[in-house]
């Protein structure tokens, strides 16, 4: 890949257009969190299936990021975006006359295989044209997902509430209509450049990461265990054989050097722990409010809107906590919040009155939902001081974890919930954190005591 300097910051629009690009796409997923037990009564879903109407959408993500992020360098992230506006504009539309279970579940999937694209397309654009503001610029890019998930809940409650749930996916659909527009009149070119497909090295990493996260969905369906066992045994089979092409062939899928570098490694599992949380928290809580406490779509996505907004408003504060003191404080911070906050949600499920329930929730998301916004900004700062950040491939492979996080806090939901042990649903999230805070510690202290070397700094650039 050819690097060049960094170009000087382009028109407020440009910027304003990409977060926006990042928002859309985080609307694409919660948008339908608030009217999720409208549509499984219309369409005559369970709760299980119409959780796998929300978890195709990010399986499909998973499956296909590592391929976008390659697009993105090959092609140029501008045309990629375009492309995948595109295609959300008609999957959006197809949802919206979705008769039954099915069809909405492959309408879900091509809207997540458009949405794989946004996230190495904006990040690949930033890190070329606001280089000397990154810090600022992944903070604006994790508040431009806060702003997803803070219009999501609330939009598709009361979309479905005034119109019906069919005009949740159109509004998307004119939604993206309006903002590809924008993309392809304002968003600075990324030129493509020279970036041969690695065609065994892809397959072999889709269909080891993607038969692991079906594993694990396939049993969030309550499907045969052996089943499962199945798809996982293939995916190890598939990253095993993955790993020998890189030693085989004529290079690797990606630089060893890239992917095991510390910062890229800390950052890629902070963000896949925190997405894993948030998978957890806009399924779960939702299914809470609706089924036991018996509030409507509307009022859901009043709710929901609290663990959105602290997100937006907490993402700036963690560029200013890694300006100030350092990434590793920043990060580390977050995860320690997130931990704090899915036990006050357990406290919510578990020990407080119903009449109480619902002012402790809003207390409990605020706190989860500030905790989630520092992580990704800190997690997207970390992933764009790397090396790894000038490798389209590279970013596609964080994006793919991030998603599988994603996918798997769904999934967990769909095995966990219908035990009735809530305080398992909540319980294993804080687990998970404290073992990511574990690994990143040890990883970001030992990347800030090793400085960026010259070659390491042109691929950021």
């Amino acid at each position: 890949m050819n690097h060049v300097a960094a170009a000087p910051d382009p028109p407020r629009a440009a910027y304003a257009a990409l977060l926006a690009c990042t928002t859309l796409g985080t609307l694409a997923s919660t948008i339908i969190s608030a009217p999720i037990n409208v549509i499984a009564h219309a369409i005559g879903a369970s709760p299980r299936g119409i959780v796998l109407a929300v978890s195709a959408f990010t399986l499909a993500m998973v499956l296909c990021a590592p391929l976008s992020g390659w697009m993105c360098q090959r092609f140029g992230s501008r045309q990629v975006l375009g492309w995948s506006l595109l295609l959300m504009v008609a999957a959006q539309a197809g949802a919206a006359f979705s008769q039954d279970l099915a069809f909405l579940v492959v309408m879900r999937a091509l809207q997540g295989v458009a949405c794989s694209a946004v996230p190495p397309a904006v990040q690949q654009v930033l890190g070329r044209h606001w280089a000397r503001h990154r810090a600022r610029a992944m903070a604006g890019w994790a508040a431009a997902m806060g702003v997803g998930q803070s219009l999501g809940p609330p939009l598709g409650g009361l979309v479905a509430d005034a119109l019906g749930w069919r005009w949740v996916f159109l509004t998307h659909a004119a939604l993206s209509l309006v903002l590809l527009v924008l993309c392809l009149t304002v968003v600075p070119a990324v030129a493509g450049a020279s970036a041969p497909l690695h065609a065994s090295g892809m397959a072999t990493l889709t269909i080891g990461i993607g038969s692991l996260v079906g594993a694990v969905s396939w049993l969030g369906q309550h499907g045969s265990p052996w089943a499962a066992v199945g798809f996982a045994a293939v995916g190890v089979l598939a990253l095993v054989w993955h790993r020998r092409l890189g030693r085989t062939e004529a290079g690797p899928f990606i630089p060893a050097g890239l992917v095991a570098e510390r910062r890229y490694v800390a950052s890629t599992a902070a963000a896949c722990a925190v997405m894993s949380c948030l998978g957890v928290a806009i399924v779960a809580t939702p299914l809470h409010l609706g089924r036991d406490l018996g509030l409507g779509p509307g009022a859901i996505g009043a709710v929901m809107l609290t663990l959105a907004l602290a997100m937006t408003l907490a993402a700036p504060l963690s560029s200013r906590i890694t300006e100030r003191f350092s990434a590793e404080r920043s990060l580390l911070g977050g995860l320690l919040l997130l931990g704090a906050g899915f036990v006050a949600l357990l406290l919510v499920v578990e020990a407080v009155p119903h009449d109480l329930a619902v002012p402790a929730a809003v207390v409990a998301l605020a706190l989860t939902g500030s905790a989630i916004g520092v992580v990704q900004a800190a997690a997207g700062h970390g992933l764009m001081t790397s090396p790894a950040a000038g490798s389209g491939v590279a970013l596609g492979l964080h994006n793919t974890l991030r998603f599988a996080g994603l996918a798997v806090g769904y999934s967990w939901v769909a095995i966990a919930y219908p035990t009735g042990l809530l305080a398992l649903v909540y319980g294993v999230p804080v687990v998970l954190v404290a073992g990511t805070s574990l690994l990143a510690r040890n990883r970001i202290r030992a990347a800030s005591a090793e400085p960026v070397s010259p070659t390491s700094e042109r691929l950021i650039q």
